[in-house]
């Protein structure tokens, strides 16, 4: 066997190096926070779920943009419950709990519940096909680019896909799920933000 030349070796130690770097930042899966201490006042209940008192709670960022399909949406928090989920088709514990944002939609939309997704780093495509397969049916934001999801950054780390921010009747940051969610996980953070604590 030949030993590689030194150009060769650094290429690819360069080459290694910069797939690990890009792993890491293309992140699927948990994230614990930010260096930059912005997010204060979330009090951790389970892996990767904090919940905010109501007197510690900040006020979640406007949210607008194209849809899926299209069209223009500006998401309104006031007056009810709001569950965002950031997603990307390319995700694997997006997959995994896909299909437990479907039934919750299906059992908390008609108590006036939101939910808004945000589809980040994805094809539009691929996208719709995710939606079609799990029988996703409320409006997801397109974030190709994760313009949507840095506007975020104060409530959640970029890399951390997915993450779920539920969002109080007036419009302030109650919980926010690092990481995949179970459906359990879900239906008590939903229920902790209706019942007003």
């Amino acid at each position: 066997m030949v030993a590689p030349k030194p150009a060769r070796r650094r290429t690819l130690a360069v080459a290694a190096a910069s797939l690990a770097a890009a792993a890491v930042l293309a992140g699927c899966g948990s994230s614990s926070g930010s260096s930059n201490g912005a997010q204060t006042g979330y009090v951790k209940v389970t892996t990767g779920i904090s919940q905010v008192k109501a007197a510690d709670r900040q006020a979640m960022p406007a949210l607008s943009g194209t849809t899926l399909q299209g069209k223009s949406l500006s998401v309104d928090y006031t007056g009810h419950v709001t569950v965002i989920n950031v997603w990307g088709s390319w995700c694997t514990p997006c997959r995994e709990e896909a299909p437990d944002f479907a039934e919750a939609y299906q059992k908390y939309h008609a108590k006036g519940v939101e939910f808004v997704g945000i589809n980040t780093r994805d094809d539009n495509a691929a996208a719709i096909a995710y939606n079609s397969q799990f029988g996703i049916s409320y409006p997801s934001l397109q974030d190709p680019d994760e313009t949507l999801v840095l506007d975020l950054k104060e409530i959640i780390p970029a890399t951390s896909v997915p993450s779920t921010v539920i969002v109080d009747s007036s419009g302030k940051v109650a919980v926010r799920a690092l990481g995949g969610i179970t459906e359990p996980e879900l239906l008590k953070e939903i229920d902790y933000t209706l019942s007003g604590s």
